[in-house]
């Protein structure tokens, strides 16, 4: 496979290795694939075919049992219609067909057409709970995979591994789970309808039966082949997929859009796109080549053995060991018989090969579950009195450096704290562990000398509120965004919303949107409409004091306000009751000064610690110091204009 040279201001740059050594080529994937090899992966079909029958039997028991009873009638009805149409030939052929001879077997053709009818009937009725049984099953899987993927711990976002699972998952969840589901319908009917013509076959000669089963053997395995190969390859092409799916999103985002276009990025964004386009038809067409290969010789194999039959069948007429109408009746019976069981081999091989997907989405839930931590029966205690780091240090998942150096520090209730430091310093992780959205990788986190590591971990975060530098806006209206701070509280009047939203300034936020307060947040919408980057913020903050919790975290609130709302929003930070501890991050020292301690945050270590008059005075040379100088002496140079006045002058 040709590689990609690193281009010159490619934003893409570093990741040609990717391209040039793609991680399916591993020995680690190679392990993997040795794992579930083609046998291993059949043996796992009844396996597969009891979670079905559960999770279908979960939604619908009385529809399952319709279905199972008419997809057995039909494969029945089917046997016995065959097996008269053999009598209905006996009669009308051994001696010539005469009007007394067809009256004679007139009940039999009678059957026969009952016997299609009821076939027919049954399948339609089986058809429709299958289908009906399908849409109940994939809206559940899909629901099941979007429930486990909010719940799953934040590091699991750290993964890469686990984006791959959840990416296959969503795929079989969306157009596997539901088809593994049909295919295993289709494949119970028609073993139902081969026993029976199989059982017809038998009566007439039992020794037809073994050449019309050897010659669908290769086709089977050319079929269970090419399904493994199928799903080997879109398993190892998921990084690839999801690479040029992320890029292909940057088409219809709005927030791209106008970057794409001011940085004229689009030949890049084209080249990339064509770069993977190029990885993946090339294993696609390889595959191609691979099946046809496969189809070809179980084919020609599977004639060998068919040939087979025929021919034995016209020694058996010719010895006279078969009469003539029987030879008539056993034809009709290879032919059919052999449909049958490419029936079976073929539902069977669909089934096979949704299976893997099946099994790929139920890997997934058993990751995610893996990584949840069990509920617990002591719960975190309610309105803690302290929060206390205790030699705490973390290491993100796969990173080999740690964030934080056995961090100590103790709030107490009601304090208002900041974090302060250079960006990459440590302070937003450290928030991040004290809001309990990771573990540490080292020390103790506790809230009244809890450890949070032996409370349940719903309960870590029920006293929590968080304003995130970048906050997420809902598709849902403005008020709604608001009470997802708390969508349990009753709220009559909405008087705590209103007095949330002024408080954070997102009141003028609903005066100026065209629907007040109903405005779809969205532009995805007939009535929908984007907010600034100041205006979110504002609704971050009013979802965060709608909350009523405990403890506040405001990681750089005021990073898109302009001075005013930014001035605003610290006085009513500052103003938090009593009940509520906040802790502000920010690299902004102004900010802080109303804080009643600063930790000063520097290479994953606090450095400092104190008020604002006690870390300047520290003087020169301290981190606190220095950072708040350098800030406040950029405010004083721009208030003075080029010839050192000052412009007030």
């Amino acid at each position: 496979m040709a590689g990609r040279r690193a281009r010159r201001g490619d934003p893409f740059a570093g990741t040609e290795n990717e391209l040039v050594t793609p991680p399916w080529r591993s020995a680690d994937f190679e392990a993997q694939a040795r794992n579930t090899s083609l046998w291993r992966m059949a043996l796992r079909l009844p396996d597969t075919a009891r979670y079905l029958v559960g999770l279908a039997w979960a939604r619908r028991p009385a529809l399952v049992a319709l279905v199972v009873t008419t997809t057995a009638a039909a494969g029945v009805a089917s046997g016995f219609g065959l097996y008269s149409t053999a009598s209905v030939l006996r009669q009308l052929v051994t001696e010539g067909p005469t009007p007394q001879r067809f009256l004679a077997a007139l009940p039999a053709i009678l059957v026969v057409v009952a016997a299609l009818a009821v076939q027919r009937s049954a399948d339609a009725i089986s058809q429709y709970g299958t289908e009906v049984i399908g849409v109940l099953m994939r809206r559940t899987c899909e629901e099941e995979v979007f429930r486990v993927s909010v719940t799953v711990p934040l590091s699991a976002y750290d993964d890469p591994d686990w984006y791959n699972a959840r990416e296959l998952a969503s795929q079989s969840t969306s157009m596997h789970v539901d088809g593994a589901w049909s295919r295993m319908v289709t494949a119970v009917g028609s073993l139902t309808g081969l026993a029976a013509t199989a059982a017809t076959l038998a009566l007439l000669d039992p020794l037809l039966l073994p050449p019309l089963i050897v010659s669908v053997i290769p086709d089977s395995w050319a079929a269970l082949t090419n399904s493994r190969a199928l799903y080997d390859m879109m398993r190892r092409l998921s990084p690839i997929r999801r690479r040029r799916w992320l890029i292909e999103r940057l088409a219809d985002n709005e927030i791209a859009a106008p970057e794409i276009r001011a940085y004229q990025a689009q030949p890049v964004l084209q080249k990339d796109i064509t770069a993977f386009g190029d990885i993946l038809q090339e294993e696609e067409l390889a595959l191609a080549g691979r099946q046809a290969r496969n189809r070809l010789l179980g084919r020609a194999a599977g004639g060998t053995g068919l040939t087979i039959a025929y021919a034995l069948l016209a020694v058996f007429v010719v010895t006279g060991r078969v009469p003539l109408p029987v030879a008539g009746s056993a034809l009709i019976a290879i032919q059919t018989g052999r449909a049958r069981l490419a029936d079976v081999v073929l539902a069977v091989n669909r089934l096979y090969e949704e299976s893997l997907y099946v099994n790929a989405f139920r890997e997934f839930l058993r990751d995610c579950a893996a990584r949840v931590r069990p509920p617990r029966p002591v719960l975190a205690p309610s309105r803690p009195h302290t929060y206390a780091f205790h030699q705490v240090s973390f290491t993100y998942p796969g990173a080999s450096d740690p964030v934080l150096h056995e961090v100590s520090f103790t709030l107490r209730h009601g304090e208002k704290v900041a974090f302060a430091g250079l960006n990459g310093s440590g302070k937003t992780t450290a928030a991040k562990l004290l809001a309990g959205l990771y573990e540490p990788t080292g020390g103790r986190i506790t809230r009244d000398g809890v450890d949070m590591a032996l409370v349940d971990p719903d309960s870590v975060h029920t006293g929590v509120a968080i304003v995130m530098q970048d906050p997420i806006h809902w598709p849902v209206s403005l008020a709604a965004n608001i009470r997802l701070g708390r969508p349990d509280r009753d709220d009559p009047g909405d008087t705590a919303l209103l007095a949330a939203a002024a408080s954070a300034g997102a009141d003028d936020v609903a005066a100026a949107v065209p629907y007040g307060w109903d405005t779809m947040l969205s532009k995805q919408f007939v009535r929908g409409t984007r907010l600034s980057g100041g205006q979110e913020q504002r609704v971050a903050i009013a979802r965060a004091l709608y909350r009523r919790a405990d403890l506040l975290i405001a990681d750089e609130p005021t990073a898109s306000l302009d001075a005013i709302a930014e001035g605003r929003i610290y006085r009513t930070l500052a103003e938090l009751d009593e009940r509520t501890t906040c802790v502000l991050i920010t690299h902004r020292m102004a900010s802080v000064r109303m804080c009643d301690r600063i930790y000063v945050f520097d290479a994953g270590r606090i450095i400092a610690q104190g008020t604002h008059d006690e870390l300047m005075a520290l003087g020169p040379g301290s981190r606190y110091h220095d950072l708040y100088q350098t800030q406040a002496s950029g405010y004083q140079d721009a208030a003075v204009s080029g010839d050192g006045r000052p412009l007030s002058a």
